[in-house]
């Protein structure tokens, strides 16, 4: 199997579960970088480059694999890198996509939420098995930080006090590696929802305070902050992606992300086990 994002955030775990049982399994890594892929070789592992805008390396990449974990980075051009890589893989005789995705409901107004829809179509109309895994807001994107939470006390969000749905990298990567070690004949054609708890920023902080015993405190800001760093982003795939993250966050804020703000806990669905709560969490990484 092909594990693109290999070194990010969420990827790294998923490399991590299948590492912990990989019997049976051949597992590939893929990164753009040579200094990265000389590493990850040199460990003991199998790598390979493969880079999302040169389809010139994706036949290599895709050799002999049967299931891919598709994670694009987040530009626009998740579009146009996806099909190709969705084509490459239909050539190369690949059986199952497992796609990281959003916490969509097919109907929301949101540019990044709808190209991700766009993408998870065609993989459906592909003829390829598939998966599609859809985690709500990434606790790690706000407490994996330098300097780290544990030792700032603090974490912010860009939403105001409203509500949002919670999961961690590690519950997405785990219910990822059970998808793809299981394969399709358990898990083709399954739409996972990953939303743990749903909670307020300063009622995040309060859990993570109560749990560890200190004082940590949830920076509580609106979605104007990010304007104008968006402004000065050069890359336009890239500001286009940041500015439909501000829509998001402006809709969060405003109440309007109904849908999102719920609890559907398939951690449990594949893993047989709850999500990873706040409370856990801070047990676990900040005592």
């Amino acid at each position: 199997m092909l594990i693109i994002g290999a070194s990010g955030r969420v990827g790294s775990h998923v490399v991590k579960e299948l590492q912990k049982n990989s019997e049976g399994l051949s597992v590939r890594l893929s990164t753009t970088k040579d200094d990265l892929l000389e590493k990850w070789q040199t460990d003991g592992n199998e790598a390979v480059i493969l880079d999302l805008d040169r389809p010139e390396t994706f036949s290599a990449a895709l050799s002999e694999v049967d299931r891919v974990f598709l994670l694009t980075g987040y530009t626009s051009d998740m579009l146009r890198q996806s099909k190709m890589l969705v084509d490459a893989a239909k050539d190369a005789g690949v059986s199952h996509i497992v796609h990281l995705g959003v916490f969509t409901s097919r109907r929301d107004r949101i540019p990044h939420f709808i190209w991700h829809d766009l993408v998870e179509t065609y993989i459906e109309a592909s003829g390829l098995s598939w998966t599609h895994i859809h985690p709500n807001v990434i606790s790690d994107s706000l407490f994996v930080q330098n300097p780290p939470l544990k030792e700032t006390n603090s974490f912010g969000v860009s939403w105001g006090e409203a509500k949002q749905g919670w999961v961690f990298a590690s519950d997405i990567a785990e219910v990822a590696a059970a998808v793809l070690r299981e394969g399709p004949q358990k898990h083709g054609g399954a739409n996972y929802f990953l939303s743990t708890e749903v909670l307020t920023g300063p009622e995040v902080a309060n859990i993570l305070s109560e749990a560890t015993g200190k004082d940590i405190t949830c920076n509580v800001q609106g979605p104007e902050n990010l304007k104008a760093y968006i402004e000065h982003i050069p890359s336009v795939p890239e500001k286009a992606y940041m500015e439909s993250a501000l829509i998001t966050m402006e809709l969060a804020k405003a109440g309007q992300m109904e849908a999102q703000t719920i609890v559907k806990d398939d951690v449990m669905t594949v893993l047989g086990r709850p999500g990873l709560t706040m409370e856990q969490w801070a047990k676990q990484n900040l005592i």
